[in-house]
Protein backbone atom coordinates (compact mmCIF):
# COMPACT_ATOMS: atom_id res chain seq x y z
CA UNK A 1 0.00 0.00 0.00
CA UNK A 2 1.24 3.49 -0.76
CA UNK A 3 0.73 6.35 1.00
CA UNK A 4 -2.39 8.63 -0.25
CA UNK A 5 -2.72 12.05 -0.76
CA UNK A 6 -4.26 13.27 2.75
CA UNK A 7 -6.61 15.96 0.80
CA UNK A 8 -8.32 12.66 -0.38
CA UNK A 9 -8.98 11.14 2.48
CA UNK A 10 -9.75 14.16 5.19
CA UNK A 11 -13.24 14.18 6.51
CA UNK A 12 -15.16 17.90 7.32
CA UNK A 13 -17.54 16.01 9.67
CA UNK A 14 -16.05 17.16 12.52
CA UNK A 15 -12.74 19.47 13.52
CA UNK A 16 -9.77 17.25 14.53
CA UNK A 17 -6.88 18.17 16.98
CA UNK A 18 -3.43 17.57 15.23
CA UNK A 19 -2.81 14.16 17.05
CA UNK A 20 -5.90 12.80 16.16
CA UNK A 21 -5.33 14.10 12.14
CA UNK A 22 -1.78 12.82 12.41
CA UNK A 23 -3.75 9.20 13.73
CA UNK A 24 -5.58 9.11 10.46
CA UNK A 25 -3.14 10.13 8.42
CA UNK A 26 -0.65 7.44 9.46
CA UNK A 27 -3.28 4.70 9.82
CA UNK A 28 -4.08 5.15 5.99
CA UNK A 29 -0.99 5.61 5.10
CA UNK A 30 2.59 4.44 6.59
CA UNK A 31 1.05 2.00 9.66
CA UNK A 32 -0.91 0.12 6.72
CA UNK A 33 -4.16 0.11 8.64
CA UNK A 34 -2.50 -0.90 11.94
CA UNK A 35 -3.78 1.18 14.43
CA UNK A 36 -1.43 0.52 17.19
CA UNK A 37 1.37 1.83 15.18
CA UNK A 38 -0.98 4.36 14.18
CA UNK A 39 -1.04 5.41 17.85
CA UNK A 40 2.40 5.15 18.27
CA UNK A 41 3.75 7.36 15.01
CA UNK A 42 0.67 10.10 16.19
CA UNK A 43 2.34 10.48 19.78
CA UNK A 44 -0.14 8.63 21.77
CA UNK A 45 0.69 5.92 24.22
CA UNK A 46 0.72 2.51 23.94
CA UNK A 47 -2.44 1.93 25.43
CA UNK A 48 -4.36 4.58 24.69
CA UNK A 49 -4.99 3.85 20.76
CA UNK A 50 -8.36 1.92 21.65
CA UNK A 51 -10.18 4.73 23.14
CA UNK A 52 -8.85 6.93 19.80
CA UNK A 53 -10.58 4.37 17.56
CA UNK A 54 -13.79 4.87 19.13
CA UNK A 55 -13.65 8.19 19.01
CA UNK A 56 -12.65 9.01 15.68
CA UNK A 57 -14.84 5.59 14.22
CA UNK A 58 -16.95 7.82 11.81
CA UNK A 59 -13.86 9.07 10.38
CA UNK A 60 -12.40 5.93 10.39
CA UNK A 61 -15.23 4.59 7.95
CA UNK A 62 -15.56 7.71 6.15
CA UNK A 63 -11.65 7.56 4.95
CA UNK A 64 -11.80 4.07 4.41
CA UNK A 65 -14.73 4.58 1.88
CA UNK A 66 -12.67 7.31 0.15
CA UNK A 67 -10.10 5.04 0.54
CA UNK A 68 -11.89 1.74 -1.31
CA UNK A 69 -13.25 4.30 -3.83
CA UNK A 70 -9.58 6.02 -4.78
CA UNK A 71 -8.57 2.23 -5.24
CA UNK A 72 -11.61 1.18 -6.96
CA UNK A 73 -9.85 1.95 -10.41
CA UNK A 74 -7.07 0.37 -9.86
CA UNK A 75 -9.61 -2.83 -8.90
CA UNK A 76 -11.32 -2.47 -12.32
CA UNK A 77 -8.04 -1.92 -14.64
CA UNK A 78 -6.66 -5.38 -12.69
CA UNK A 79 -9.97 -7.41 -13.30
CA UNK A 80 -9.80 -6.56 -16.98
CA UNK A 81 -6.23 -7.02 -17.02
CA UNK A 82 -6.62 -10.51 -15.78
CA UNK A 83 -8.57 -11.36 -19.02
CA UNK A 84 -5.69 -11.18 -20.99
CA UNK A 85 -3.58 -13.57 -18.42
CA UNK A 86 -2.17 -16.31 -19.78
CA UNK A 87 -2.65 -18.65 -16.59
CA UNK A 88 1.39 -17.58 -15.05
CA UNK A 89 0.54 -15.03 -12.90
CA UNK A 90 0.92 -16.01 -9.12
CA UNK A 91 -2.52 -15.99 -6.77
CA UNK A 92 -4.65 -14.74 -9.65
CA UNK A 93 -7.89 -16.11 -8.37
CA UNK A 94 -6.80 -14.41 -5.15
CA UNK A 95 -6.34 -10.77 -6.58
CA UNK A 96 -9.31 -11.68 -8.97
CA UNK A 97 -11.43 -12.28 -5.52
CA UNK A 98 -9.95 -8.99 -4.05
CA UNK A 99 -10.70 -6.75 -6.76
CA UNK A 100 -14.14 -7.95 -6.64
CA UNK A 101 -14.89 -7.03 -3.08
CA UNK A 102 -13.10 -3.73 -3.46
CA UNK A 103 -15.85 -2.82 -6.22
CA UNK A 104 -18.72 -4.66 -4.30
CA UNK A 105 -17.89 -2.28 -1.24
CA UNK A 106 -17.98 0.92 -3.18
CA UNK A 107 -21.05 -0.03 -5.13
CA UNK A 108 -20.04 -1.36 -8.68
CA UNK A 109 -21.41 -4.83 -8.00
CA UNK A 110 -22.94 -7.53 -11.05
CA UNK A 111 -26.19 -7.17 -11.99
CA UNK A 112 -28.67 -9.78 -11.54
CA UNK A 113 -31.41 -9.78 -13.82
CA UNK A 114 -34.46 -12.39 -13.62
CA UNK A 115 -36.33 -12.95 -16.48
CA UNK A 116 -39.59 -13.62 -15.58
CA UNK A 117 -42.54 -14.69 -18.23
CA UNK A 118 -46.00 -15.09 -17.31
CA UNK A 119 -49.08 -15.81 -19.39
CA UNK A 120 -51.71 -14.49 -17.96
CA UNK A 121 -54.68 -17.28 -18.82
CA UNK A 122 -58.22 -15.62 -18.14
CA UNK A 123 -61.07 -18.29 -18.18
CA UNK A 124 -64.66 -18.50 -17.55
CA UNK A 125 -65.71 -21.39 -15.64
CA UNK A 126 -69.31 -22.30 -16.06
CA UNK A 127 -70.58 -23.89 -13.18
CA UNK A 128 -73.65 -26.29 -13.30
CA UNK A 129 -77.16 -24.97 -12.75
CA UNK A 130 -77.97 -25.05 -9.08
CA UNK A 131 -80.13 -27.72 -8.09
CA UNK A 132 -82.72 -27.56 -5.57
CA UNK A 133 -82.25 -29.31 -2.10
CA UNK A 134 -84.03 -32.49 -1.90
CA UNK A 135 -86.50 -33.07 0.64
CA UNK A 136 -85.82 -34.74 4.08
CA UNK A 137 -81.92 -34.05 2.93
CA UNK A 138 -79.56 -32.27 5.79
CA UNK A 139 -79.69 -28.90 4.15
CA UNK A 140 -83.17 -28.71 3.55
CA UNK A 141 -84.07 -29.39 7.18
CA UNK A 142 -81.55 -26.83 7.73
CA UNK A 143 -83.19 -24.23 5.24
CA UNK A 144 -86.59 -24.75 6.07
CA UNK A 145 -85.10 -23.33 10.05
CA UNK A 146 -84.82 -19.92 8.61
CA UNK A 147 -87.30 -20.12 6.52
CA UNK A 148 -90.58 -18.15 7.81
CA UNK A 149 -93.79 -20.58 8.22
CA UNK A 150 -96.85 -19.15 6.03
CA UNK A 151 -100.44 -19.60 7.45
Amino acid sequence: MQNMDSTILKTQEKSLTDTQEKFLDALFGEAKGNPKKAGELAGYSDHSYPKVLRSLKSEIVTRAENYLATHSAKAATKMVDMLDEDGTTPHANIRMEAAKQILDRIGVVKKDQIDINMKAMHGIFILPPKEEPKEGGRISRIFRAFIPKSS
